[in-house]
């Protein structure tokens, strides 16, 4: 069982480190900008699946917008990065907006804002 944890660990740095290279250099949709960070890849069990998680800077409709372009240029992705990476059955990828920076971001305002109040 380790060792299958091993497996579906280096397997999913490997397609983050992958997607992330065809996002940046190869993708030529308008919805998606320049700058999109993979901030975790979640593997299915039997790794047919992967749920790729992104950060993307911009306004809720940018954000939106640009999942929906990966979404669609998701069949492109993982042709290319199927020709990189050897596995027996290539996992079927889909992309999801990481809000976790931004709910971060929210607490720490609040935080603050409690602070200010106590002094």
């Amino acid at each position: 069982m380790a060792n299958l944890n091993f497996h579906n660990e280096r397997l999913a740095g490997q397609l983050q480190k992958e997607i992330g290279l065809v996002i940046a250099h190869e993708v030529r949709d308008p919805r998606i900008p320049s700058l999109v960070t993979i901030t975790h890849v979640k593997l299915a069990q039997d790794t047919r699946n992967a749920t790729i998680y992104v950060s993307i800077f911009g306004d809720r409709s940018e954000k939106e917008e640009a999942i929906t372009g990966l979404n669609k240029a998701a069949p492109f992705i993982q042709r290319v990065v199927a020709g990189r990476i050897t596995v027996k059955h290539f996992p079927k990828i889909f992309f999801k907006l990481d809000n976790s920076i931004e709910h971060g971001q929210h607490i720490n305002d609040l935080l603050k804002e409690i602070k200010h109040d106590l002094e």
